[in-house]
């Protein structure tokens, strides 16, 4: 009867001892858990990132994209441009071939682990890359959104710069046991551009006007415009 009830003791003590374990480890890792995840997403941003980047070269260079094959320009007689044509089943193909590629590279970083010094955790300046490194087992899942936009620039007289930009973002989670949260990356490219000329005017004038004067209302406005018996 004695033996039973001192096994009933130890196990009671061990299960305090254990429950207190959990509460002082389950307490810190809520301190720390917001460091980590900071770390987390920073770690994955840029891997993500750097990813998606060798994916859209690769990409591009093994179709061999360029201007003349995803826009077309339409001139006149007089060689001005009268139109612009975007090749929408090209867009299309290399949004999927883009996408594909990226979310198949991603997969292969969806296991990383995190290594972070014990001095980092305490949240203290002063011991900030200190200590040995806790591993910490990450992983990661993710979803892939690419776009394309036109951009125009002015690039001189009667020239415009035009821009087929690749936008990619990448919106996911981050899972740790006991744990997730959410992170999102953008990053875009450069898929082709180049310089529209249009016709150069013959002559071109400068409009200086005094304080007070209404020339240049005027001349936006051409039926106000007052002249001279001699024309002028």
């Amino acid at each position: 009867m004695r033996r039973k009830s001192n096994f009933k003791r130890c196990f009671f003590v061990f299960l305090c001892f254990v429950l207190c374990l959990a509460i002082i480890f389950g307490g810190i890792f809520l301190k720390i858990k917001p460091l980590v995840f900071t770390y987390a997403k920073s770690y994955a941003e840029t891997l993500f990132l750097n990813e998606t980047n060798r994916s859209v070269v690769k990409i591009l260079e093994e179709n061999g994209i360029s201007y003349s094959n995803m826009a077309a320009l339409s001139r006149n007689s007089e060689g001005a441009v009268t139109s612009l044509e975007i090749d929408i089943e090209k867009i299309n193909l290399l949004k999927s071939l883009i996408s594909n590629k990226i979310s198949d590279s991603l997969i292969n970083s969806e296991y990383y682990d995190l290594r972070i010094p014990i001095g980092t955790l305490l949240g203290s300046e002063f011991t900030t890359g200190i200590g040995p490194r806790i591993k910490f087992s990450m992983q990661t899942t993710c979803t892939v959104f690419v776009d394309f936009k036109s951009l125009f620039f002015a690039a001189g007289i009667n020239q415009v710069l035009h821009q087929i930009l690749i936008k990619i973002k990448i919106v996911g989670n981050i899972l740790m046991i006991g744990c997730t949260d959410s992170f999102s990356a953008e990053t875009s490219a450069i898929a082709a551009e180049t310089v529209i000329v249009g016709m150069t005017p013959d002559a071109f004038t400068n409009v200086i006007e005094g304080t007070g004067g209404s020339i240049v209302g005027d001349i936006f406005d051409y039926g106000h415009i007052e002249y001279d018996s001699n024309g002028e």
